[in-house]
């Protein structure tokens, strides 16, 4: 076994993070091809890949790393223009480091990568196939070394922050070489009100001063050119910087850094299926606790009430995960579509800081990714239609995701050409789906989820990406599969959003207990919008079909738990004086009226999947153990009704 081997899953973990960071700074270098802050992410992380697949022993990766940072470090040198030629090259390599990694890592290199490796180093010109090493190559070629002087104003508060904002901003137009004080004393804001930065950039002294004074509570800065003696061996302390003894580069301080540990999803799950117990043992001491008259059981069971909310609090939120991670691989596929497809669009995220839990998340990436194949391909018109229409060339396709409750909301929005409702009307009556003289009792966000039906498709011709009648019957699949729904809202002309709503987490949720027939069942308290008395319910019947009518003046159908699981016959919905009313809403803002016999109270539960045998059976998601051992079944009010 080769010695590094101990390593392989840390090196594997790090180099996709390396990779996602180059792949986004290509993006953004694209759009904006005179900014030097993504060719400095692209340039380092390519230096970090050489570095990390040389110690590793992977020599292919090392090589073709090695002539992607030759080739940006032509182009932060402004040697080398930024165009769509240099783009498309690296997109490609990157792919090929990902290749390369997976085989080199079973300990087998299957693709040739001599041809790709001549074509980088081709690009970046010959003078370049031999990149000089990352600390030496900030002093050649026009690069100029400056000590800027920075003064805050007197009444500044955060001092480490805005220095902290010098030196990001100084970074982005060449390197950081050096700090006094050390970066340390600076992020522990030990100096007073000034400190110097020395950096190697082709910027002028008025570029450096705009810089840094745009700063906030920077009261003025002084520029002044210095000499650099850069050793000829990388990383040699013989270097200097000025008059003082070390020229060791000094990172950019990262601001309250915290050590972090890897930890396998597994053992995660495992924590959380024990704190899922933990609950159920719960509350079965609370039932014990009331049934025992012990004042000494009371106050422990209530401080283990206490830890095992924390204890689960805390669990709960190591598995959450920022969307980001997942929405961040999504740029590069959506570049290249639109290439293929000839579209002109930008695509945005927003959100990106909002957390799921992350099964949830590691489930939502193919529906997501079929959502934008379908905004992209048949959403976005061709320029010159876009043109035609009266709109701007360049579309826009928005992938975002917001916080609502315990639910978080992912969008997929375009400004396309919208859906025509009544050719899909059209095209779900030729199926049978529905009947043509109904139109008037469906809202058109109803007519558009019969896209999700199996094969339906208004497509006549297929497309390479999408349009053969499949995808969206999945998408929707999995999404209620989740726990969450989908709803469509498309104008024609004007654009198409599609949204999914999603639960934070699939362990533990809280919920109302409600019983019918001598049956307790859980109901997820996301979708408890009110509970209401019979008595003072506005209850009233239409066509016969009993409905409650809200404070609001909505009126929404009324109907008895006991009667739409099949536990009894009786089917008036009228709800008895002892009875109660639940206002469910679940779905895009559906509600509905459910009475229920009894109220037992809001309690955590722990969700149990349900076996393959009844997983097909509506109006129930999964089970849960009560505190008394029972059984309850978990219902799902997307659906029941």
């Amino acid at each position: 076994m080769n010695d590094m081997d101990a390593y392989k899953d840390i090196f594997l973990s790090e180099s996709a993070e390396f990779i996602q960071a180059i792949t986004g700074g290509l993006l953004d270098l694209e759009e904006s091809p005179h900014d030097l802050g993504p060719v400095e992410v692209i340039f380092r992380g390519a230096h970090s890949l050489k570095g990390m697949s040389a110690t590793m022993g992977y020599e292919s990766t090392a090589d073709l790393t090695h002539k992607m940072e030759g080739l940006m470090d032509r182009v932060r040198k402004r040697a080398r223009v930024v165009d769509t030629a240099l783009i498309d090259l690296m997109l490609e390599a990157v792919d090929t480091v990902k290749a390369l990694i997976a085989e080199e890592s079973q300990g087998s290199v299957q693709t040739d990568v001599s041809g790709l490796v001549a074509r980088l180093a081709a690009m970046a010109g010959a003078d370049s196939a031999e990149p000089v090493d990352q600390d030496a190559s900030e002093a050649a070629d026009g690069v100029r070394t400056y000590a800027v002087t920075v003064t805050l104003e007197g009444g500044c508060v955060l001092k480490a922050v805005r220095a902290y904002m010098v030196m990001k901003r100084l970074s982005h137009m060449g390197t950081v070489i050096d700090t006094v004080p050390s970066a340390r004393e600076i992020e522990d804001e030990r100096f007073d009100r000034d400190f110097t930065v020395t950096v190697a950039t082709m910027g002028t002294v008025a570029d450096i001063e705009k810089a840094v004074t745009d700063v906030s509570e920077v009261e003025h800065a002084t520029v002044d050119e210095c000499t650099i003696a850069v050793a000829e061996e990388f990383g040699d302390e013989r270097s200097a910087v000025t008059s003082r003894p070390s020229g060791r580069r000094t990172e950019i301080p990262k601001l309250s850094e915290t050590q972090t540990v890897r930890i396998a999803m597994g053992h995660l799950d495992t924590m959380v299926d024990l704190v899922g117990e933990l609950v159920i043992l719960r509350s079965r001491l609370d039932r014990i606790a009331r049934s025992v008259d012990s004042r000494e059981l009371s106050d422990t069971v209530e401080e283990l009430h206490r830890i095992s909310a924390e204890l689960q609090y805390e669990v709960m939120d190591t598995r959450m995960v920022p969307v980001g991670n997942i929405f961040n691989r999504f740029p590069r596929m959506v570049r290249d579509l639109a290439h293929d497809l000839g579209k002109n669009l930008t695509f945005r995220m927003e959100g990106l800081d909002i957390e799921l839990d992350r099964t949830v998340l590691d489930e939502i990436g193919d529906p997501i990714v079929h959502l934008l194949r379908n905004s992209v391909d048949h959403g976005i018109e061709p320029p010159d239609q876009r043109e035609a229409a009266g709109k701007p060339a360049k579309g826009t396709v928005t992938l975002a995701a917001r916080r609502e409750r315990d639910m978080v909301r992912i969008s997929v929005c375009d400004d396309g050409n919208g859906m025509d409702v009544e050719r899909v009307w059209d095209k779900a009556c030729s199926l049978g789906m529905a009947h043509a003289a109904d139109r008037d009792s469906y809202h058109d966000d109803d007519i558009l989820l019969f896209t999700c039906a199996p094969g339906f498709s208004t497509t006549e011709q297929a497309t390479r990406v999408s349009g053969r009648g499949v995808g969206m019957d999945a998408v929707k699949g999995k999404i209620e599969h989740l726990g969450g729904s989908l709803a469509i809202h498309s104008s024609e002309g004007v654009g198409t959003e599609v949204e999914l709503s999603l639960p934070l987490t699939l362990a533990i949720i809280q919920a109302l207990l409600v019983s019918t027939c001598g049956q307790t069942f859980a109901l997820p308290l996301g979708s408890v919008d009110e509970v209401l008395d019979p008595n003072e319910a506005t209850i009233d019947t239409i066509d016969g079909a009993p409905v409650l009518i809200l404070r609001d003046g909505d009126v929404v159908p009324l109907l008895r738990l006991d009667t739409l699981l099949g536990l009894s016959d009786e089917n008036t919905g009228m709800p008895s004086g002892d009875e109660h009313v639940v206002l469910v809403q679940y779905g895009a803002g559906v509600r509905r009226g459910l009475v229920v016999e009894g109220l037992q109270g809001r309690t955590e539960v722990v969700i149990k999947p349900l076996a393959s045998l009844f997983r097909d059976v509506h109006g129930v998601s999964g089970a849960t153990v009560l505190g008394d051992g029972r059984v309850a079944l978990i219902l799902d009010p997307r659906t029941i009704f």
